[in-house]
């Protein structure tokens, strides 16, 4: 227990004589803010279910199909018009 507690005070002891001292790694994080956060875009997209399966994937994403029919995968696609 007593080494635990030594082994503190030269621990807060070092911390201090680098923040005295000016180390750049004692002042690296409290000189720079952080940077912003990105920003993400607030755009969003129609979802639609595949005609064969059921899965609903981004309109973009999906395959087109004969009349208004989307589909996840071109072999969907194909299975589902040979039904």
């Amino acid at each position: 227990m007593k080494y635990l507690l030594w082994a503190l005070v030269l621990y807060l002891g070092w911390r201090w004589y680098l923040s005295k001292k000016g180390a750049p790694e004692a002042d690296s994080s409290a000189a720079q803010p952080a940077p912003p956060p990105p920003e993400a875009p607030h755009t969003t997209e129609k979802m639609v279910a595949c005609a064969y399966c059921g899965v609903h994937l981004p309109l973009s994403e999906s395959v087109a199909g004969s009349g208004a029919l989307h589909y996840c995968s071109d072999a969907h696609r194909l299975n589902h018009s040979t039904r």
